[in-house]
């Protein structure tokens, strides 16, 4: 379980640490390689055989050009008289390539000396080319004549310098790319642009559905990136109105039911004594001194009862409104718990029941209010006082806590009918009183609020503490306290 949260965490942190940024530069990388490969693919699949084209035809121009200016010579050049008259011609030409000129005796004659090191046969770098020396490309070849006689051959060659791959583009060739590399950077960044928006329209929706008080509604995006931790917010934040929604819906529906709980319990009471004192004033009506005496008694206890639920109910609406600050100080919960049950001892001997201390632990320090703790014991007791039958035992006892568990824990327990296991968790609300509570008699002639375990568990949780019920082994009821424990204090 560890390792699985644990991992869980690790993966919110990564998310947490992407970027948008990362995603929108990398497609614009990838659209700038796009357009360098398209831009590549022209030269070579367009430019290529254009340029080459382009070469081929100067190359003829300009041999064209040189046998013109040879045949014009009044004498036929040769050796190194030749070199100056090729290199005007390939620059008048626009040749980007070398002229050479072989005689009929074999001798070359280049227009520019240092081009002759890339020839791969002749010259004085042809044994230290090394393996990535390349064969020129002959342009063009012409016989050059002077006076009806062949001098030897001219031919335009283009060398390929060793370690170089395409030459630089030149502006025709950039021109001609430009587009390929536009479409590229744009379809690109319409797809970039289409995600984001596809994301971002998630959530305008979310935020429309949640205006229209759907909270259901849910993005579930989890990138990361700028968007994905917006959207994982929206979502935290949307499942937080629903929770916050769906507790004022219940706290709605409890006060609702609290309202009707109380003008049920105010009802009955006034209904009783109202009955009474219509009886009592009546003329028409004869009653003896015994039945004036019990309608009398009557009018007492149900406004004692009055008494009693306007007393818990303004108790139990100061706690839990805080406003009934706990004065706390440090002292012996399993002392006073002793003293609770031998004040309540007498009434339950009335009651014809037994109340047993079984003791426990011999101490039991915490940090508590001290009327309000011995509230608590004394609702416990009313409560088993009022719902356990004649000839029943009620047992108390106080357990310390230790190192592994610090709290020290009352219980209180019965052999009474007991609560079904499906009234348990409701033992505790307000007004709430299961089956088995209704049907038995009451030992306490001022009857119960139905708020003494509400109140009980408020007090506990005010003191950081806990409450619960069980059934008790092997009938009964038994409802256990909690309390954290605190250090004795130092002798």
């Amino acid at each position: 379980m560890n390792g699985a949260a644990g991992g869980a965490g690790a993966r919110a942190a990564a998310r947490r640490g992407r970027s948008l940024v990362w995603p929108v530069a990398a497609a614009i990388l990838l659209a700038t390689l796009a357009g360098g490969l398209g831009q590549a693919l022209v030269v070579v699949a367009v430019m290529g055989p254009l340029e080459k084209r382009d070469a081929r035809a100067r190359a003829e121009i300009a041999l064209g050009a040189l046998q013109q200016t040879v045949a014009a010579l009044p004498a036929a050049p040769h050796g190194e008289s030749l070199r100056p008259l090729l290199e005007r011609v390939r620059r008048e030409a626009g040749l980007r390539a070398a002229l050479v000129f072989r005689d009929a005796r074999g001798r070359v004659t280049w227009s520019r000396p240092d081009l002759a090191r890339f020839a791969r046969r002749e010259g004085p770098g042809a044994g230290r080319r090394g393996p990535a020396a390349r064969a020129p490309d002959t342009l063009a070849t012409r016989a050059i004549t002077h006076g009806g006689r062949v001098l030897g051959h001219a031919s335009a060659l283009r060398f390929h310098a060793p370690g170089r791959g395409l030459r630089p583009p030149t502006g025709e060739t950039l021109l001609l790319s430009l587009p390929i590399a536009l479409l590229a950077a744009l379809g690109t960044a319409f797809l970039v642009v289409r995600w984001l928006v596809a994301r971002l329209r998630r959530i305008e929706r979310l935020a429309a559905r949640v205006a229209d008080g759907d909270l259901t509604a849910r993005v579930a995006d989890r990138s990361g990136d700028e968007i994905g931790r917006l959207a994982e917010r929206l979502d935290h934040m949307t499942a937080s109105l629903a929770a916050a929604r769906a507790r004022l819906e219940a706290q709605d529906a409890q006060r609702r039911q609290l309202f009707a709980d109380i003008t049920h319990e105010l009802a009955t009471p006034l209904t009783s004594v109202r009955g009474y004192t219509e009886t009592l004033l009546d003329p028409a009506v004869r009653v003896s001194d015994e039945e004036r005496e019990r309608y009398l008694r009557g009018i007492l206890e149900e406004s004692r009862r009055l008494d009693r639920m306007t007393r818990d109910l303004f108790d139990l609406a100061r706690l839990e409104a805080g406003a009934a600050p706990l004065e706390r100080e440090r002292l012996d919960w399993a002392a006073l718990c002793r003293n609770v049950v031998e004040r309540f001892a007498p009434r339950f001997e009335a009651a014809g029941l037994a109340l047993r201390w079984e003791g426990g632990a011999r101490e039991a320090w915490v940090e508590a209010d001290g009327h309000r703790v011995v509230q608590v014991i004394e609702n416990l007791l009313a409560n088993a006082l009022r719902h356990v039958p004649r000839g029943g035992t009620v047992a108390v006892a106080v357990e310390a806590g230790g190192a592994d568990a610090p709290r020290h824990r009352l219980t209180v327990r019965d052999d009474g009918p007991g609560v079904p296991a499906e009234d348990l968790p409701h033992l505790f609300e307000r007004f709430y009183r299961a089956a088995a509570a209704r049907r038995s008699a009451t030992h306490d002639e001022a009857g119960g609020s139905g708020l003494g375990l509400a109140i009980v568990r408020e007090i506990t949780e005010r003191h950081g503490g806990a409450v619960r019920a069980r059934a008790a082994e092997p009938r009964g009821l038994a409802i256990e306290v909690e309390l954290p424990a605190a250090a004795p204090p130092s002798v």
